[in-house]
């Protein structure tokens, strides 16, 4: 096989590699912005679904004259859940960012040394290519 043909063979293969980074480039921001948007809405949504339907609910008890009061120690129960699911919550969260933050930490390591990873890559790939061409000439 000549060096010309192969060297044509990586060309194509660097063309696409640059094409296909660059779509990602271009359009990875645009989704990431469209993703945070649609986050954003659902989470409004459910906020006003949740203070709507307590609303409402507040709303029926007082015009319908039912009394549905919790005892004293039902509503410490109740916010004593509520504060210990916000605790809980609080500390998912930040576990949730600290797995994120070692993850990106993980990834600039990789980048940073990539280099060195191509160095120690090639130095194999050479000598591998030392051992197949000493195998060839027995």
């Amino acid at each position: 096989m000549s060096e010309k043909y192969q060297n044509d063979n990586f060309e194509l293969f660097e063309k696409i590699n640059k094409k296909y980074f660059l779509e990602l480039e271009q359009n990875v921001p645009h989704i990431q912005q469209t993703l945070f948007d649609l986050q954003n809405e659902y989470y409004k949504l459910w906020k006003n679904y949740v203070t709507s339907q307590l609303s409402l609910q507040k709303e029926f008890i007082h015009k319908s004259g039912f009394d549905y009061s919790f005892p004293g120690n039902v509503k410490d129960i109740i916010e004593n859940m509520s504060d210990e699911t916000i605790k809980f919550r609080s500390i998912f969260h930040k576990m949730t960012i600290t797995n994120i933050e070692q993850g990106k930490n993980y990834a600039k390591t990789l980048n940073d040394n990539y280099n060195t990873f191509v160095d120690l890559n090639r130095k194999i790939l050479q000598n591998s290519i030392s051992l197949f061409k000493t195998n060839q000439g027995d």
